[in-house]
């Protein structure tokens, strides 16, 4: 049996459908729901009344850093736990210290989850919020970010991956071009966790936000930001709870507080266990029984296959470029309206995700794909002519 076959066995949900939407939301192994049952069997039964609950949860996070850790580089202190992208995204333009006028760099293909924190600083700091072209060839969007820095920037935000046309940005040299201004790079992982190999140690980025639930096989509710250990004490304290001390008495009632080493400080909640002992199973699952070296492989190859099965159309135009995609492949079919495309293949059981804005087919090929599903999904295309 071959082992994409293999691996579908633990992932019921694309059986019988071409799941070609990673990029909104990743699969659940069966292994990471019954965990999660288990756990949830456990909490009512006996779990939340012991302090073996708290404990459970603590280790289970701390686990998952070293999944983190292990998978993207970096050290395991640098990771906080959250809920989603976004919520990274918060934490680093409230934390960081921002003066009006201050400039925020992004670009108009990244996600409103990802620009919209931005805007809030405008709202409320009277920060600038400078938007450039995220489409321009790599060597010209980087030349284009040394221009509009100026001695005002503090911070360039920017995708791994992006959503809006799926080629992936030039970061290493973006960072680059930064770091020699004395700018931040955070970048939007969304699409990028889990799609390819990725250190970010080697990258130099200074931020990097993911959710757990698209790549990464986990469920809806968990993520993670990654801070370089250089500029950990650069972000101020925000939100702040009882998870987010050193020791569970390390504060008095004059306002004295000891935070917790490294930036699991910023998770002033813990959230329920069940989400983060499912996370941690499918990354287990990934690395153990997939393997990352396979899967990034995998994902790789089936994108570039569908961009040369998709080359026999002349009724289709593939806008990401072949030498910089990762997991994302998007497309325009000829005067073929794209929700109305995702609408007839989702009636064939085919799975695609719409960028309406840019009248765009996204593509998503995970771990768990295979031929056979962009086979289906080439004949709703051959059936898609305007």
């Amino acid at each position: 049996m071959a082992h994409v076959d293999n691996l579908r066995r633990h992932f019921p949900a694309v059986r019988n459908t071409a799941f070609l939407d990673t990029g909104s939301f990743g699969a659940l192994p069966d292994v990471a729901v019954r965990a999660m049952q288990d756990t949830l069997t456990w909490e009512l039964t006996q779990g939340r009344l012991a302090a073996a609950y708290a404990e459970r949860l603590i280790v289970a996070q701390r686990q998952l850093r070293d999944q983190l850790a292990s998978l993207l580089g970096g050290d395991a202190s640098g990771f906080m736990l959250t809920d989603g992208t976004t919520h990274g995204l918060n934490t680093i333009l409230w934390g960081l210290p921002l003066q009006p006028g201050d400039e925020v760099i992004v670009t108009d293909v990244e996600h409103e989850g990802a620009v919209l924190p931005a805007f809030v600083q405008r709202q409320r700091r009277d920060v600038v919020v400078k938007v450039i072209d995220g489409t321009l060839p790599a060597e010209s969007m980087v030349s284009m970010l040394d221009r509009t820095i100026t001695p005002r920037t503090r911070l360039i935000l920017c995708s791994h991956v992006s959503r809006g046309t799926g080629h992936r940005l030039a970061l290493e040299q973006i960072v680059q071009v930064a770091h020699a201004r004395g700018v931040y790079v955070a970048v939007d992982g969304a699409q990028g966790a889990g799609a390819e190999p990725f250190d970010l140690r080697a990258s130099g980025v200074d931020f990097y936000v993911f959710p757990g639930h698209k790549w990464l096989c986990g469920p809806v509710g968990v993520g993670a930001l990654y801070v370089r250990r250089q500029v950990q004490g650069v972000l101020e304290q925000t939100f702040i709870g009882a998870h987010s001390l050193a020791e569970p008495d390390a504060w008095n009632w004059s306002g004295t507080y000891l935070a917790a080493p490294g930036v699991s400080r910023f998770e002033h909640t813990r959230g329920g266990l069940a989400k983060w002992v499912g996370w941690l199973e499918s990354l287990q699952f990934l690395r153990v029984t997939a393997g990352w070296d396979y899967a990034y492989t995998h994902i790789q190859g089936l994108s570039g296959q569908l961009m040369e099965m998709l080359l026999d159309f002349d009724h289709v135009r593939v806008v990401t470029p072949r030498d910089r995609r990762v997991g994302l492949v998007h497309f325009r079919v000829h005067q073929v309206d794209a929700v109305s495309f995702v609408r007839s293949a989702a009636e064939r059981d085919v799975m695609v995700r719409a960028v309406p804005e840019r009248q765009l087919i996204r593509v998503s090929t995970a771990v768990y794909n295979t031929e056979d599903d962009l086979t289906r999904l080439v004949n709703v295309v051959k059936a898609a002519r305007g």
